[in-house]
């Protein structure tokens, strides 16, 4: 039976198959599945005033529809750095079943009743705590900026990402009103403007993109802190081991 031996060396055919590979995966990342060109986005979870701007964002403009139900309060004291009594008294606006606020350890679970959501807008809001990992911060990002006025829809708005998506523009008066000036809907012009520039309130949606980023998955902040020290232990044991092989070997021919 004849041995098979793979070598990159002087194999420039399979390089070039692993480079193209390598280049398509990258591109893949920047596109929906529709084929749409997502925005990158720079997401930052050791930027703590980043996460804590988008924490203030969702709990005043989307915590009252959205739920983060696979998330607690608590969580914020250590990672985003909040004192407790800031959270208690900036965060927390809801009440258990004997009237008495949230505690800081539970659950972050609005106080819209399902029923009553599903009056308003047709369908429940879905949970946004696995929304960045699901879809990717690039095309959470990509979302948030691409309302336009359409007044076709039942709220007066569309989106280019997302079309018919059955959900109103709740950051319109950060960041306005625009409208399409081409049938592409590439090119847009402001019809009523809101309280930041355009790159307020990209910068804002930024925050609140890193925010739920940080939601996702929150222990990724201790991985990527623990992940350093595992690497630099094992590149120091990998030397250590060359070390001692090369002890061991050095009188065999």
């Amino acid at each position: 039976m004849k041995k098979l031996k793979i070598s990159l060396t002087g194999s420039p055919c399979m390089i070039k198959q692993l480079f193209f590979f390598i280049v398509i995966i990258s591109s893949n990342l920047l596109f929906a599945a529709d084929g749409t060109t997502l925005k990158p986005v720079l997401i930052d979870l050791n930027n703590k005033a980043s996460l804590q701007r988008g924490a203030q964002i969702y709990i005043n403009n989307c915590f009252g529809c959205h739920t983060l139900k696979y998330q607690r309060y608590v969580k914020f004291v250590d990672h985003l750095s909040l004192p407790k009594e800031t959270i208690e008294n900036n965060l927390i606006f809801t009440t258990d079943k004997n009237g008495e606020k949230t505690k800081i350890g539970s659950l972050m679970l609005n106080a819209v009743h399902p029923t009553s959501s599903k009056e308003a807008f047709g369908v429940m809001p879905p949970d946004l705590t696995l929304i960045a990992r699901s879809r990717g911060p690039e095309w959470l990002y990509t979302f948030l900026i691409s309302f336009y006025k359409d007044e076709s829809r039942p709220y007066g708005v569309n989106n280019t990402l997302y079309p018919n998506v059955n959900m109103p523009h709740v950051l319109w008066w950060m960041e306005g009103v625009k409208q399409p000036i081409n049938n592409e809907k590439t090119d847009f012009e402001y019809v009523i403007n809101g309280s930041m520039s355009d790159k307020e309130y990209k910068k804002s949606i930024t925050d609140l993109v890193n925010f739920l980023t940080y939601v996702s998955e929150p222990a990724q902040l201790d991985r990527y802190r623990i992940g350093f020290w595992v690497i630099l232990f094992l590149l120091l044991f990998s030397f250590i081991a060359f070390l001692l092989k090369s002890e061991y070997w050095k009188d065999v021919k």
